[in-house]
């Protein structure tokens, strides 16, 4: 009996976390608004894909999933790096700085064949999922803005990977 009731509570507490039900999953038949490569070079990193609910691009505010099917293995060390170098653009030092020390704590290294996705729902929260499982979430909308503009600013590192993911190049 004590055994059943650790299991249960400890069940709780892995759905549960400060009163906010974590997501168990990515949204469902959501419709894709875009899809861009990023090769560097002759080096293909990745295949991204961005989605919404009506498959439209409503602003980087809406709900959004964007999905990076990886080509290569990459470090949590070097994604960290590189996500510092972009996220700079879209604020400031000590908030990417926060950010992320939370991000180092959710990501694993990435293996090719791998996916990371990243969702931002109805109230600007951001969850990470690796390979559909989910692996942690930042309450903070101002970085689920900054860090989604990595990928669809006009003025992020790949201006026309934006494009093409916001629907606005085919």
């Amino acid at each position: 009996m004590l055994i059943k009731s650790i299991f249960f509570v400890l069940l709780l507490c892995s759905v549960e976390v400060l009163g906010q039900t974590l997501p168990q999953q990515l949204p469902q038949h959501w419709k894709r608004i875009g899809e861009a490569e990023l090769s560097i070079l002759w080096f293909d990193i990745y295949n991204a894909e961005l989605l919404s609910p009506d498959g439209r691009y409503s602003g980087v505010n809406s709900p959004l999933v964007l999905k990076l099917n990886y080509h290569r293995n990459i470090s949590q060390a070097d994604m960290l790096e590189e996500t510092q170098k972009q996220i700079k653009k879209f604020a400031h030092k000590d908030q990417a700085d926060g950010w992320l020390t939370k991000l180092s704590q959710v990501w694993p290294d990435i293996y090719k064949g791998d996916q990371l996705a990243f969702w931002i729902d109805h109230e600007n929260t951001g969850h990470f999922f690796h390979n559909e499982d989910w692996v942690g979430s930042l309450q903070d909308p101002a970085f689920s803005t900054a860090f989604i503009q990595i990928w669809l600013s006009d003025n992020s590192s790949y201006p026309d990977l934006a494009k093409k993911l916001r629907g606005s190049v085919k």
